[in-house]
C-alpha cells in the first residue's frame, strides 16, 4: 500500500485494535457522537491484526459512520496496525488512539487545536496541569516513571510521557514516519517521538484528564524487557555504530522484539 498524499481538512483517527471486541464499541460509541456534533470531517481507521474475536464484526458495524476497517490476517504489533493506518489516512490531520479511549472527546480536540503552531501534538499525563494518573495502579506508575527517565536519558527526549495512548500529527510528518520508525512493538511511540524531533519537526506536549482502564491489555511485567532491549536497539541503530550493523541483524532485531 501507498500513502494516501491528497487529503482534505479533517481528522483521521487510527485505533490499532488486537482481541478488542469488549472495549472497542464503547469506546465508539463515546466518540462517535460527539464527533458528528461538531460537524468537522473526521475517519475512524479500525486497524485490525491476527485477532481471534469478533473485533472485525464490531468495527464494521459501524461502517455506515465513519468507521474504516483495515483487517490483516498476522500480528502487526501496535506500531505496525498505526503504521498501517496511517497509510490509508485520508485527511490533513492524523492521529491515533488506544482502544480504551483514554481521552474525552473535547480533549482530543484540544489537542488538534495546537497543530495549528506545531506539527506533532503529543497527550500528557505527567506535566503541570494533567490529571488521571492517580488512579492507575502504582507499579505502573514506578514503571511509567522509569521509562520516562530513560527516554530522556538514552535518547534525549525532553518528554515528559512517551507512552499515552493519544497523539496527533500533520501530514506533513507522514514521509518521515513511513521511512525512518522500525518499531512496531509498544516502543513504537518513542521511536515515532524520536524521529520526528531528529527531522526538525516541532513537538508539543499537551497535558491531559486522563482516564485509567482497569482492564488494560498492557502486560507490564512481559512488556519491561521487550521495551528496553527496543529503546537500545533504537539507540545503537541511530547512533554511528548502527551503520555498521548488518541489514540482517536488524531484520532478526524487528522479528524478535516487534511483537506487541
Amino acid at each position: 500500500m501507498t500513502p494516501t498524499t491528497d487529503r482534505a481538512d479533517g481528522v483521521s483517527i487510527i485505533i490499532p485494535a488486537w482481541n478488542e471486541e469488549d472495549r472497542l464499541a464503547r469506546t465508539l460509541d463515546r466518540y462517535l457522537p460527539a464527533l458528528e456534533a461538531r460537524g468537522y470531517p473526521f475517519e475512524f481507521i479500525v486497524v485490525i491484526d491476527g485477532v481471534a474475536d469478533r473485533t472485525a464484526e464490531v468495527a464494521a458495524s459501524y461502517a455506515d459512520r465513519g468507521v474504516r476497517t483495515l483487517c490483516f490476517p498476522h500480528k502487526l504489533g501496535k506500531g505496525g496496525a498505526v503504521l498501517a493506518g496511517i497509510r490509508e489516512a485520508r485527511y490533513e490531520y492524523t492521529g491515533y488512539l488506544d482502544a480504551d479511549g483514554p481521552i474525552s472527546p473535547d480533549e482530543m480536540y484540544r489537542l488538534l487545536g495546537h497543530l495549528v503552531e506545531v506539527d506533532c501534538v503529543v497527550a500528557s499525563r505527567w506535566i503541570r496541569g494533567a490529571s488521571g494518573v492517580d488512579t492507575e495502579p502504582w507499579f505502573n506508575r514506578w514503571v511509567g516513571r522509569g521509562w520516562n527517565f530513560l527516554t530522556r536519558s538514552l535518547l534525549f527526549l525532553p518528554l515528559r510521557d512517551t507512552q499515552c495512548g493519544a497523539k496527533f500529527f500533520k501530514r506533513a510528518l507522514v514521509p518521515t514516519l513511513l521511512k525512518s520508525v522500525t518499531l512496531t512493538n509498544r516502543a513504537f511511540d518513542v521511536d515515532v517521538l524520536y524521529h520526528v524531533r531528529k527531522s526538525g519537526h516541532r513537538v508539543r506536549e499537551v497535558p491531559v484528564r486522563w482516564r485509567h482502564d482497569p482492564d488494560t491489555r498492557m502486560p507490564i511485567g512481559s512488556a519491561i524487557p521487550v521495551m528496553f532491549v527496543s529503546l537500545v536497539g533504537l539507540r545503537m541503530m541511530n547512533s554511528p555504530v548502527g551503520r555498521h550493523v548488518p541489514p540482517k541483524l536488524v531484520s532478526w532485531f524487528l522479528t524478535q522484539w516487534g511483537d506487541r
